[in-house]
């Protein structure tokens, strides 16, 4: 009878402890594009009759990875640990920026490589920063900093250059809100560089 009892409180004890683990769920986000609302309007006419090769997007390495990284002092960061961009940030940015172009027309030909003929410009994308930070009153903002560069293939300099570092303060502590965030100020940027494109590369390379 005793040992039915114990049999008894022992089973009790393992399916009370049990029940009180909880289980870690790992989250993923997602860079992608924004609302339609978000993005230029799309011309009917090509900005720039020449093709462009979009390379793989920099990222320096501290970012390069799926981990998204918390500033929370002006040299500290730390890596969440349950929640992770979907795919790294070089993998998501390089095809929303060749779609961007293509889709808005501002080269008549956009690819990550051309086999067939040389390119008449390339696009070099350096992601410097790509982060959460807090600010002094404890709130979260999303961070990116970034500089795209259209450099002339044949001889290799740079034509337009763009460099931005921007900062946006979310109305809560949501990563969901901050990859949105940050999606946006991407593509913000990326239209800010098209429009320098349009204004300083002739329509006829």
């Amino acid at each position: 009878m005793k040992r039915n009892i114990l049999i008894s409180l022992l089973a009790i004890f393992m399916l009370s402890a049990c029940g009180g683990q909880k289980t870690v769920v790992k989250k993923f986000y997602m860079i992608e594009n924004p609302e339609p609302e978000m993005l230029a309007d799309q011309d009917t006419m090509v900005a720039v009759d020449a093709r462009c090769e979009v390379e793989e997007v920099e990222v320096y390495p501290a970012y390069a990875t799926r981990r998204i990284i918390f500033r929370d002092a002006s040299h500290q960061v730390r890596y969440f640990g349950n929640n992770e961009w979907a795919v790294s940030p070089s993998e998501a940015l390089t095809p929303l920026i060749i779609d961007y172009l293509s889709g808005n027309k501002i080269f008549s030909r956009v690819s990550g490589r051309f086999w067939d003929k040389s390119p008449d410009f390339r696009l070099q994308t350096t992601i410097f920063k790509i982060e959460v930070a807090t600010t002094e009153n404890n709130e979260f903002e999303a961070h990116i900093e970034l500089r795209f560069e259209l450099i002339d293939a044949l001889s290799d300099t740079v034509v337009v250059s763009h460099l931005a570092d921007k900062k946006a303060l979310l109305e809560s502590k949501s990563l969901n809100l901050a990859a949105a965030t940050i999606s946006e100020i991407f593509h913000k940027e990326l239209n800010n560089f098209a429009a320098e494109i349009k204004e300083r590369v002739s329509h006829n390379k």
